[in-house]
């Protein structure tokens, strides 16, 4: 029964509030405006953002947000809907892995708890951006191939390979790198003879071809300039970078919450214990781990698509290892940690004293099944971002009114429109048009500046407006509690 609450809860909170929240940038507002441009150009092949080809990213991503668009209207819901949607999708297909792992209902379901619930995930997949379709498309292609390997029914095979080319069309390369590299170990261990099989070399080709096309297409439309940065984003990041080795291991501390205390105890008795049926998933959480660690660029969205194998191998300690006492403890620092937090968010920020009360329902749960506790602490926890502190910062967030504004001053877009000091990268996506920066602006021009930064008209308006990074949550709430970064900026006519 918890966990059927819980399932449904989650599923509920995943679309709860939406569309409620501005685009946030500067990441999420290329994603935006280029879907938009693609669904009113047509040119669903080249990615544009404010006029400028973006070729950082295969377009996949941009086609599921134009879709969004399609169904529900050129919005925030329409941006992300796809994203939740890939997510739920991630989370079942976990599911389906876990079972076919372990034949274990509860180990199943607490697998998709472990992984919708964890704290990048659950950001991610309320964000428009490449990742959850990445961990999306590389959790199908190894579980479909795990269905093969253990049944040899060849739509599985295809499945497997398909989504791989999704992958390429959504991030590069890695998305069949990375899985074949894990297959590849797999198999050297368990069954080096299956490498013989012809199959896997004749679908290959097809599969690169359906996952290269659209990289192939600009080299020889574009090349240099796609060489250029496809070799940034691809190969530059290999050797550049100075982050520490161990930085993915005090990443997962943070980021798989509320569960990331458990998950290094469930691999160390995981492979204490030599679990067979955990062997898969072992090796696709150290083939990311390792791989991405030896990388000298680090980020940590780099290791997000290990989270189902690592969802899996916790659920499993979760349920079948005897460590009570640790997974006790997990369950009560946990539930006060973020009962913790809300307090605090509550009191330093003035926001509704009813998230505290709220917070008492996972509280029971460590009365009930200590297991559950983290789960529904950090349920509550999201209600509590979403229903209380995004709103907070939403009133902080003046970028689309400034381009609702532009719109009404010039609905034609007969003007040019000129952005001087800080650069706004939403602001193409709400004011529709391609907004000119680095530039002296020309008369007959509508001009958006930062205050003391240009004297060639007087403001007919004036916003105050983030400087920073959005997409740095952290830091762009308590910029806003304490008034940093923020400047005013004013809109006029320049004749």
């Amino acid at each position: 029964m918890d966990k059927a609450i819980i399932t449904l809860a989650t599923f509920i909170l995943y679309f709860y509030n939406l569309g409620g929240f501005q685009v946030w940038q500067p990441n999420e507002a290329f994603y935006a405006e280029a879907s938009r441009r693609m669904l009113f150009t047509g040119d669903y092949i080249t990615p544009y953002y404010n006029d400028e080809p973006r070729f950082q990213k295969p377009p996949l991503t941009y086609w599921l947000v134009a879709f969004g668009y399609w169904l529900f209207g050129v919005n925030e819901f329409g941006l992300r809907f796809f994203h939740v949607i890939l997510a739920f999708g991630t989370g079942f297909i976990t599911s389906l892995l876990a079972w076919l792992l372990t034949k274990d209902l509860k180990i199943s379901v607490l697998s998709f708890l472990i992984l919708v619930l964890s704290l990048q995930f659950f950001v991610n997949a309320h964000y428009a951006s490449p990742e959850v379709p990445l961990v999306f498309f590389i959790c199908a292609t190894l579980t479909s191939w795990y269905a093969y390997y253990k049944t040899k029914h060849l739509p599985f095979l295809l499945i497997a390979f398909l989504s791989s080319s999704f992958g390429i069309l959504v991030k590069g390369p890695v998305a069949f790198v990375m899985p074949a590299l894990i297959v590849f170990t797999f198999l050297i261990l368990e069954r080096p003879r299956e490498l013989l099989d012809k199959k896997y070399y004749f679908l290959t080709p097809f599969a690169l071809a359906l996952g290269l096309w659209w990289h192939v297409y600009h080299i020889l439309i574009h090349g240099r300039d796609f060489l250029n940065v496809f070799f940034a984003e691809n190969i530059q990041r290999i050797y550049t970078g100075k982050e520490p080795i161990y930085f993915y291991f005090l990443d997962t501390l943070v980021n798989f919450m509320p569960y990331s205390l458990l998950f290094f105890p469930a691999l160390f008795w995981s492979l204490l214990k030599a679990r067979r049926e955990l062997k898969f998933v072992i090796l696709w959480t150290l083939s990311f781990f390792v791989v991405f660690s030896l990388i000298k660029k680090k980020i940590p969205l780099y290791v997000m698509p290990a989270y189902p194998a690592m969802a899996i191998i916790t659920a499993y300690f979760l349920i079948n290892s005897p460590w009570e006492r640790i997974k006790r403890w997990n369950g009560i620092f946990i539930s006060i940690l973020l009962f913790a937090l809300t307090i605090a968010g509550v009191l330093y920020f003035d926001l509704n004293k009813a998230f505290i009360i709220l917070f008492f329902i996972p509280l029971l749960f460590l009365k009930f099944d200590v297991r559950y506790a983290p789960a529904a602490g950090m349920l509550v926890f999201y209600v509590f971002l979403a229903g209380a502190i995004l709103p907070y910062l939403e009133t902080f967030r003046q970028t689309k009114s400034l381009g609702k504004f532009i719109i009404e001053l010039d609905p034609k877009g007969e003007y040019k429109t000129y952005q001087i000091g800080h650069f706004h990268h939403s602001l193409p996506f709400y004011a529709e048009r391609k907004i000119l920066r680095n530039a002296m602006p020309e008369k007959n021009s509508l001009v958006i500046f930062e205050i003391g930064k240009f004297d060639g008209c007087e403001p007919i308006r004036r916003f105050y407006l983030y400087k920073g990074s959005e997409s740095r949550l952290f830091k762009f709430l308590m910029d806003s509690k304490r008034g940093k970064n923020f400047s005013e900026f004013g809109v006029c006519f320049y004749l």
